[in-house]
């Protein structure tokens, strides 16, 4: 007969079974917590890492991109001011009244302002680059710094306004006739007629700057008569009236030039530069 298995030996295989199968059961478990912990915990690092990237890609643009450009608007906006209101002050000088007393009075009170507005453009410029200067801006601080005698200053504006490349022929002639004036009055007048010259060329031959031609060629006369050089003064002069007097000059531009020069010349009788003989018919209406 075959061997019979007693009911307790039977119970007790199955509880060993039971026994086994919940064994592997809470192992699955563990491993299947223990890997989705790590899915969780690398997937932490990555995005952190993620997020510090970013951040100091923000930082790093923050740094070197957005933050130097607010700074140059910043600059250039106060270099701006500066200029404005230099050439403000200096409007509200010319359309005073015309009591001499009074004039005097309101430019002794302008100078200072107008001192500290130069002072405030010359150091806002050193950090700006060229492109974001123009030489109109450059030529108003010229004509103020030669105005109030800081001459250190001009010359600083003219060095930036010639050297200016991206300009047209016109605002690179009006560079080089303030970098003429700055010569003369530095006592370097060969330097000063040459950029005068330099001044013309610049602007070319063609009708429609004939104006401006006699504008530049009176104001080197003025300059030298002023300045006592005289070994060109005369000619200059005749080169003047030549080109005012062209047909391609409209004559209210003729009839100003000339009463400009005429008056001017006026002011500077006397001294070491002698005058043509025919001076008042060279410059008559």
């Amino acid at each position: 007969m075959p061997d019979t298995v007693s009911p307790q030996e039977n119970s007790g295989g199955i509880l060993e079974m039971l026994h086994s199968q919940e064994a592997r059961l809470v192992k699955l478990e563990d491993e299947s917590q223990k890997t989705f912990w790590k899915r969780m915990t690398t997937s932490a690092s990555t995005s952190a890492l993620f997020l510090g990237l970013v951040l100091t890609f923000a930082s790093l643009y923050d740094t070197f991109v957005s933050k130097p450009e607010a700074d140059r608007i910043s600059r250039i906006s106060q270099f701006n001011q500066a200029v404005n209101a230099a050439a403000k002050t200096r409007q509200e000088i010319l359309q005073s009244p015309g009591d001499p007393k009074v004039q005097m009075a309101i430019q002794s009170e302008a100078l200072p302002q107008i001192l500290n507005d130069i002072s405030t453009a010359r150091a806002m410029l050193r950090d700006l680059a060229s492109d974001d200067v123009g030489v109109p801006q450059l030529t108003i601080l010229i004509y103020e710094a030669f105005t109030a005698g800081d001459i250190v200053a001009a010359k600083e504006f003219v060095a930036r306004a010639v050297a200016k490349t991206d300009v047209t022929p016109y605002l690179h002639s009006e560079a080089k006739r303030y970098e003429g004036r700055m010569y003369f009055l530095t006592g370097d007048p060969v330097h000063g007629r040459q950029s005068y010259q330099e001044a013309l060329s610049a602007l070319g031959d063609s009708q429609f700057v004939a104006a401006q031609r006699a504008y530049d060629l009176g104001d080197l006369v003025l300059i030298e008569y002023q300045t006592g050089t005289c070994e060109h003064a005369e000619t200059d002069l005749k080169s003047f009236v030549e080109t005012v007097r062209g047909p391609d000059v409209p004559q209210q531009s003729r009839l100003q030039l000339l009463a400009v020069v005429r008056s001017q010349l006026g002011q500077t009788q006397g001294l070491r530069c002698p005058f043509p003989e025919n001076l008042p018919t060279l410059l008559a209406d």
